[in-house]
């Protein structure tokens, strides 16, 4: 009946028919899902009713069935909302659930971890098991997941895939759950009841999201990711969009002139720039307008892709800029091992790209325009099937990741590999201060090559070190 976004919720409440809904689902941005849930069940409430909360990581589907279907004894609107369901997975969205769990458990967040390596497994429609993962070939991981294997031991995922022999039983017996929703409303439901599913991602070549998109009420919260200027702007206008309304819960102003001092410091996190600007409007007191003075002292660099300005800066050899972040990352509370995660990821990738300039034909040249790239190297890579997937990505993202792995030779990423091997054990079991570690790992790897050797240093080693001085 109606696809919307966030900017088109309050037209779409003011002509709301609280009769007419069954059953509303919102997908994409986490905060902005939470945020539009909670003021369409206020508008639905509105007249008497009750919300029940339901964890879809730890949902037993069928109870959630049963309830819809039922006649409540309670008085009012039923609203039973599903948040994080499962119903919508599927193995398009393998390769994001997968990086939810490496980066809950790069984090030491064990409940996450186990919650998003459930939700990885069912949407593949695996059982529960706990070698299920650990034992599985690499060729029938891609099969399952329509992604590589990870080039790891996965030993660890067991204790979080265990599950109860009778859980097993009522797992396998159940038909597919989303179908079964289909079903239901096919049929009918009581009137006052109301389904509210919540899903960071969706598959929407499933028959259940067909269904709610031709019956129902889908609204799409997902936002552009990346840094070209269609997402960037797209991304401002999300942001744009939070601080106008959350400054007008308490009719407070904040000067033009500081929304992009609060922007660079909070990037594209919506939930953190509505708690930074909530904490400068109780910071204001009975004034109305945010003062600069407060913008300086409260907000601090929060901003999860503060991690890729590091990474940038270290494949780049820039180790003047990378010790300047690096005390801001720890600063702010990002996890020691998430940095080292999204590192390790980094230089895995430059060992790729670095990989193809070694050995693919035409060469690679960092003098090559983008314009070149795009219509004549790419394209002459891309005849190559073995590195087809590889070559998947948006043409300007491939350009920048093969000028980025072109200064290093391989046998420095590799060394990298290994320091940063060194850096994780001494993280987790030396005791070692966290930053201590990093300055470590970062000298070590950016360290300027001895003067016998100078020749050989990439010139963008030179001109990271020619901009600091030793004092003697």
């Amino acid at each position: 009946m109606a696809l919307i976004t966030p900017q088109q919720l309050p037209t779409w409440l003011e002509n709301l028919n609280t009769s007419q809904v069954r059953v509303i689902l919102l997908f994409g941005e986490n905060y902005l899902c939470r945020r539009a849930a909670s003021r369409i069940e206020e508008a639905l409430v509105a007249g008497g009713g009750v919300v029940h909360p339901i964890d879809g990581d730890e949902e037993d589907v069928q109870q959630t069935l049963a309830r819809l279907s039922s006649f409540s004894l309670l008085g009012g609107r039923q609203i039973y909302r599903v948040n994080n369901s499962r119903l919508l997975y599927s193995k398009k969205n393998s390769k994001a659930l997968w990086e939810r769990v490496l980066k809950a458990r790069a984090t030491g967040q064990d409940e996450q971890t186990r919650k998003a390596l459930s939700a990885f497994v069912r949407a593949a429609g695996l059982p529960m098991q706990e070698d299920v993962l650990q034992a599985m070939p690499a060729g029938q991981w891609q099969k399952n997941f329509g992604f590589a294997a990870p080039g790891e031991d996965l030993g660890w995922t067991g204790p979080y895939l265990h599950q109860p022999e009778s859980e097993k039983e009522q797992t396998a017996q159940l038909a597919d759950p989303a179908d079964q929703l289909v079903e239901l409303l096919a049929r009918g439901i009581p009137p006052a009841n109301v389904l509210i599913l919540v899903a960071g991602e969706v598959d929407k070549r499933k028959k259940l999201f067909k269904y709610l998109k031709d019956n129902e009420t889908i609204v799409d919260c997902s936002v552009a990711e990346g840094s070209g200027a269609k997402a960037k702007d797209e991304q401002l206008t999300v942001l744009h969009g939070l601080i106008a309304g959350t400054l007008a819960e308490q009719g407070k102003k904040l000067p033009p002139n500081l929304i992009p001092v609060l922007l660079e410091r909070v990037g594209f996190h919506p939930v953190a720039l509505v708690n930074e600007l909530r904490k400068l409007m109780l910071a204001a007191g009975d004034e109305e307008q945010i003062r600069p003075e407060d913008v300086d002292e409260l907000v601090g660099r929060t901003r999860q892709d503060a991690i890729y300005e590091l990474n940038s800066a270290i494949t780049r050899a820039r180790l003047d800029e990378a010790l300047i972040l690096l005390p801001r990352l720890l600063a702010n509370g990002i996890h020691p091992l998430a940095i080292l995660a999204s590192l390790r990821n980094a230089v895995r990738s430059a060992l790729l790209f670095r990989s193809l300039i070694d050995t693919v034909h035409p060469p690679f040249s960092p003098a090559m325009n983008f314009n070149t790239f795009q219509q004549q190297y790419l394209p002459a890579l891309k005849e190559q099937e073995l590195w087809k997937k590889e070559l998947s990505g948006h043409p300007y993202a491939l350009y920048n990741q093969f000028k980025d792995a072109y200064p290093h030779p391989l046998p420095c990423l590799v060394r990298w590999m290994q320091l940063l091997q060194e850096a994780e054990f001494r993280l987790k079991g030396s005791g070692a201060d966290d930053e201590l570690v990093f300055h470590r790992l970062l000298f070590s790897m950016l360290a300027p090559a001895p003067v016998s050797s100078a020749s050989s240093r990439p010139p963008v080693l030179a001109k990271s070190f020619a901009s600091i001085t030793i004092q003697s």
